[in-house]
């Protein structure tokens, strides 16, 4: 690692690997995607959606879970690609299901916080692979004063041809969490 001089305030700045870090773009494994990841970053969320398609190939219908949660500490999202199903009422009971376990997780978490209304458009279309998205009613519970909520959200969509395509990334929406999945997926 190397200091030089800016060339301008006469401060020196680090020259290391961080800025040799090279950008790789995801569009080879899911065309259209524009995801560009910070090398070797790339590699757990490139293993994520492949294990993910291979999890997913042969199903017609996958549970997604979205879920949001603000406090004083700030804001977590998360996204989670749950089941697939190859029958769209399988795939809807489990939405049910996995929605009830949120809801009961985030009622104990805050017993005493009122049941809500918001009403968030998600995911972001409407249809999938040529059929419609199945949004079951939205969970959301708050402190009463605007500091703290959790809002758990539920979709049951159907999955095109290759199980990740960039329809499915544009209807979930959720960029930067959806690359969090793959990430932890690809991490094992």
């Amino acid at each position: 690692m190397t200091h030089e001089p800016d060339g301008k305030t006469g401060n020196f700045f680090r020259k290391g690997p961080t800025q040799a870090s090279r950008m790789v773009p995801l569009d080879p494994l899911i065309p259209g995607c524009g995801w560009r990841i910070a090398e070797p970053y790339h590699l757990p969320i490139e293993a994520g959606i492949r294990a993910e398609r291979e999890r997913l190939r042969g199903k017609s219908w996958m549970v997604v879970l979205f879920e949001r949660t603000l406090d004083y500490d700030g804001i977590y999202e998360e996204v989670r690609l749950d089941e697939g199903f190859e029958a769209l009422p399988h795939a809807l009971q489990r939405a049910e299901a996995l929605l009830a376990e949120h809801a009961s997780a985030a009622k104990a978490l805050h017993p005493e916080w009122p049941l809500g209304v918001e009403r968030v458009r998600w995911p972001k279309l409407t249809h999938v692979a040529g059929q419609p998205v199945h949004r079951l009613e939205d969970f959301f519970i708050h402190d009463g004063v605007g500091w703290g909520n959790h809002h758990v959200q539920v979709s049951v969509m159907a999955l095109p041809d290759e199980p990740v395509d960039r329809e499915l990334i544009d209807a979930i929406g959720a960029n930067t969490e959806l690359q969090a999945h793959f990430r932890k997926v690809g991490r094992g």
